[in-house]
């Protein structure tokens, strides 16, 4: 059982690539360019379910928002599940040191944008700005019905300070889903055999 494994591994392990080290400044850019794919399927979101807001008011925010939610996740597990394999290769092969940890760097890198959107909506609310509501909503564009369970209109004034302490938790989507899901690309893991079999 040990020998089919270690062949299954070899077998995964096979790199056909000419770089000689895992290229983690490539990795550092596509990471803060995820961010920009997620906005990309949120655009989709929001055009497609902006309208559930209409017919079932807050019922319709929540769904609008979690289908947001989920699609970053998606986005990012496909991205750190890569990012992990191919680390994995370079180590196996290539005798490359990648550490699992280096996931969570790509993550945090990953929320950067976000996290500046975020900070924009601090100094909007403690009024050293304008109110940034609307480039906020447009920059979460995935999130934009959850936001707007705490932010009905573009008025900053108008905004419940719930939003402040609820989108950072909303922001750990990037690191913890890269981290988790670079990890099991690294370690070899089957995603699908993971959540159906529930291994650990």
């Amino acid at each position: 059982m040990n020998d089919t494994k270690k062949q299954a591994d070899a077998q995964d392990s096979r790199d056909y690539s000419a770089e000689e080290r895992y290229d983690r400044r490539r990795a550092k850019i596509t990471a803060l360019l995820k961010w920009l794919e997620c906005e990309f399927f949120g655009l989709f979101i929001f055009l497609s379910l902006m309208a559930t807001t209409l017919f079932l008011g807050r019922a319709g925010k929540f769904i609008f928002g979690t289908c947001g939610l989920i699609c970053y996740i998606c986005v990012m597990a496909d991205f750190g599940m890569k990012e992990g394999a191919k680390a994995h290769i370079k180590n196996t092969v290539r005798g490359d040191c990648v550490k699992r940890g280096f996931g969570l760097t790509l993550g945090l890198i990953s929320m950067l944008p976000a996290l500046a959107s975020y900070i924009m909506l601090l100094l909007s609310y403690f009024k050293v700005i304008g109110s940034a509501l609307l480039p906020f909503k447009i920059l979460n564009l995935g999130l934009w019905g959850y936001i707007d369970l705490f932010a009905p209109n573009m008025q900053a004034a108008d905004m419940s300070a719930v939003l402040l302490a609820v989108y950072p938790i909303m922001l750990l989507i990037y690191p913890v889903t890269t981290y988790m899901t670079f990890k099991m690309g690294y370690d070899n893991e089957d995603l699908q055999t993971k959540i159906m079999y529930k291994k650990s």
